[in-house]
Order: structure tokens, then C-alpha cells, then sequence
């Protein structure tokens, strides 16, 4: 009788708010303390969900049915066909499961998209104030100089959350430039963040960040101009063709700026990126388009060895040291050579630990965030720079993806969950009825 009134109180729900905006806030900033958030929402939620109940979504439901039953499955396989690699395969088997807690993220944001919207900006606090946390202006000076830095985070996956909120101050510059109290002030904070953010993105002097950036960027102004809803009252608002006017601008302008780091960068592995027809795999890399190569042609060997079903969830570090090939070593910040502990690309990840078949099954779960989205918009469920930013950050998120591989790393799969559950709880909740009081939070 007591658990079950607990389980129905108010405070469970309050708590379970405050664990959620924590989480927000912590995602980029505090692994420890968005850790603890994290498994209070999972814990919380097994205690209301029963009794709050579950959205249906089965555009969600069954990839991610589907894809949780294949890691199992796969783990399961993999671990009866070598014994003495199971502790690697069930270890990794946890590592991508843990990717698949947004739905719960989700169902705490309950459809809200003023809670969306204020996660996301208590996310964005976070991860300003861990760069202003870390920064001086030896580190500011260096990064002018051709420094790379990714502030308190690695670099490459610095680009990636950078470039993502950049996406979100861009889709929701109408809450911005309209705003109806403090207006100035809001613009000025609007201009100083996409400044501060764009300039940044090129600190990090990733080509991959740079590339997925700009193209999405060409895809989402195409999308924005191109687009005209059947809901004849719910136009893109002009505000938003505006701010993404002023937003080419301000990338122009920093892309300029950043001329010298843009060059430095590209010439110091052009030979290496021109030559890679007639390129010595049997020598080890002097550089990061090396790297790339001698990981990628390691993947496709993999790849096409097993193509339907992978090698299994075990770390790629474990299937790179077993090759006992040198020319997948590289210097670690000591200047020790050690084995790279990924392939580079979080697409040739999936293919190769869980060949074709996993691989269209996390695409299809992938697929399902557009698709919901679509119709969740369609149906009027969701405003157009919700729409838009879920759209920018997805596509983002898939050409970043191409370059680099951290989702078993825990900022990348804090970031991924919570990204995820913004983006899914609008449709998610989509048919909900909306009269009285909502028993989720």
C-alpha cells in the first residue's frame, strides 16, 4: 500500500522534473553528475510509468524493439562462438544498449515543447559554461595560432554539440527576435551565442565538422525556401527565413576570418588526401587522412569476412590488437604508440560489428526519428522551428557521424539521449488528448 501511493504521488513527478532539467543541464558539462540524473529518470519512470501509462508510438516502438532484440540476440551468438571473448561481447553489448534510453527521456518531456525548449536551453548553459570554465586567453591566443581545442570536451565531438546548438539558436531565432519583453537584449544574446558558437566550430579545425556543417546547412536553406505546408496558417514564419539569412551572413563572415586556420589545416594532409590511390598501406600513416585509411580499409576487410551479421559487439579495440598489424597504431598525447580503439566512422562501427542486418535496423530506428517528426508536424503537433531544428540536428548528427565515432563515450551518449528524447517526445505525444490534466509531467 505505501509503495503504491508513492508510486502515485506528486513528488515522484517533481523529482522526476528536476532529475530531467539536471540532466539537460549536466549533459556537456558534469559525466558524473548526468550520470546520477540519467538513472534517476530510468528509476523513476519504471515507478510511474505503470500506473501514468505509455504513449503509442509504433513508428518508434518496433525499430527499437527490433534493434534491442538483435544487440541481445547478436551478444547471445557471438558469445557461444568464442567463449573466451563473451566478458567483451557482453560488455559491449551494454555500451550500445545504453543508446537506446531516449524514450524515457522522451516520456519525462511528456510532449511539452515549452519543457523542449527550455531543456535545450538549459543544455546550451551547460555547455557555454563549461567552455568559459575552461578557457583563458593562452587558450584563446593558441587557438588563433592554429591551436586545435575543443574547450572541456574532445575536439571532434565538440564540433558536433557546438554545431548543434548552433542549429538550434538558427531554428528558434523567431522566439528570439520577437520576443515581447526585453527585446534588445534578447537579439544582442541571440547575435553573441551564433557568433561565440560559429567561431568555435572552427576552432576545432575538423574537416568533418566543417564538411557535415556546411552541408547541412545547404540541405536545411533549401528545405526552409522550398517548403510549403498543406496547413495554409502555419507558413514558415519569416523570422525564421530571416534569421537564417543573417545566419549565412555571420558564417560567411567567420569562415573569412577563419581563412588562415581553414588553409593550415587543409595543406598540412592534402599529399597524403591527393595520393590516397597510390597509397603504401603497408607503411604506417604520418597523419589523419593515414589513420582514416588504414582504419577504414581494416573495417571493409571486416565488413565483407562477415557482411550479414558482423563480429559481434566486442570493441574494435579487441579485433585491431588481434590483427597485430603496427600500421593500425598511433602516438598517444606521450608520444606512445598504441592501438586505436575505433574505425573513424560511427557508420562503419555498426557494419561491422553488426553487419547489413544491424546496420538497416539502426537506420531504421534513425529513420523513424524523420519520419515521426514529419508527421508530427503535418498534423500540427509541432511548431515549425521544433520541426526544423530536429530535421538540421538529425541530419548534422549522420554526416558528422560519417568522420568520427564516440558513441560509446559517455558525453556522446548523454548528448544522443537527450537529443533524441527532445526530438521524439513531440510525436511521441502527438494524439494525446490535451483536455484536463495530463498525468505525465
Amino acid at each position: 500500500m505505501h509503495f503504491r501511493s508513492l508510486r502515485d504521488s506528486e513528488f515522484l513527478e517533481k523529482a522526476g522534473i528536476a532529475a530531467l532539467y539536471i540532466f539537460a543541464f549536466t549533459t556537456l558539462l558534469s559525466t558524473t553528475a548526468a550520470t546520477a540524473a540519467l538513472w534517476t529518470l530510468v528509476g523513476l519512470f519504471l515507478l510511474r510509468a505503470p500506473k501514468a501509462g505509455l504513449p503509442k508510438g509504433p513508428w518508434l516502438i518496433w525499430p527499437w524493439v527490433s534493434l534491442l532484440g538483435y544487440l541481445v540476440l547478436r551478444t547471445l551468438a557471438a558469445s557461444l562462438q568464442r567463449l573466451e571473448w563473451a566478458a567483451y561481447h557482453v560488455d559491449g553489448l551494454w555500451g550500445w544498449a545504453r543508446l537506446l534510453l531516449f524514450p524515457i527521456v522522451a516520456w519525462w518531456c511528456g510532449g511539452s515543447e515549452t519543457r523542449c525548449r527550455r531543456l535545450l536551453g538549459a543544455a546550451l548553459a551547460g555547455l557555454v559554461l563549461g567552455m568559459i570554465r575552461t578557457v583563458d586567453w593562452q587558450t584563446l591566443e593558441s587557438a588563433w595560432q592554429g591551436m586545435r581545442t575543443g574547450f572541456h570536451l574532445r575536439i571532434v565531438a565538440f564540433g558536433l554539440y557546438a554545431g548543434t546548438f548552433l542549429w538550434g539558436l538558427v531554428c528558434f531565432a523567431p522566439e528570439f527576435l520577437q520576443a515581447h519583453r526585453f527585446r534588445l537584449f534578447w537579439i544582442a544574446l541571440w547575435f553573441a551565442l551564433v557568433a561565440l558558437l560559429g567561431q568555435a566550430l572552427f576552432f576545432t579545425q575538423s574537416r568533418g565538422v566543417i564538411l557535415g556543417f556546411g552541408a547541412t546547412a545547404l540541405i536545411i536553406t533549401a528545405v526552409v525556401f522550398a517548403t510549403r505546408t498543406t496547413d495554409r496558417s502555419r507558413p514558415v514564419p519569416v523570422t525564421l527565413k530571416r534569421g537564417l539569412l543573417v545566419f549565412w551572413v555571420l558564417l560567411v563572415g567567420i569562415t573569412v576570418l577563419n581563412r588562415p586556420l581553414l588553409e593550415k589545416r587543409w595543406n598540412e594532409e592534402k599529399e597524403t588526401f591527393l595520393h590516397l590511390k597510390s597509397f603504401d598501406f603497408n607503411r604506417p600513416a604520418q597523419d589523419s587522412t593515414g589513420y582514416r585509411a588504414h582504419l577504414y580499409r581494416f573495417a571493409l576487410e571486416g565488413i565483407r569476412e562477415r557482411p550479414v551479421w558482423g563480429a559481434g559487439p566486442a570493441a574494435s579495440k579487441r579485433f585491431i590488437q588481434e590483427s597485430g598489424r603496427e600500421t593500425l597504431k598511433a602516438p598517444n598525447w606521450k608520444g606512445e604508440m598504441q592501438w586505436w580503439d575505433h574505425l573513424h566512422s560511427t557508420q562503419l562501427e555498426i557494419l561491422f560489428h553488426y553487419g547489413v542486418v544491424g546496420g538497416a535496423l539502426w537506420l531504421w530506428l534513425y529513420g523513424s526519428l524523420f519520419v515521426g517528426v514529419q508527421g508530427a508536424w503535418k498534423k500540427g503537433a509541432l511548431s515549425t522551428s521544433l520541426w526544423l531544428f530536429s530535421l538540421a540536428s538529425l541530419t548534422y548528427l549522420f554526416l558528422w557521424a560519417l568522420f568520427d565515432f564516440r558513441s560509446l563515450h559517455p558525453d556522446w551518449r548523454f548528448f544522443w539521449n537527450f537529443l533524441a528524447g527532445i526530438i521524439t517526445s513531440g510525436p511521441l505525444f502527438r494524439d494525446r488528448p490535451r483536455q484536463g490534466k495530463d498525468p505525465r509531467p
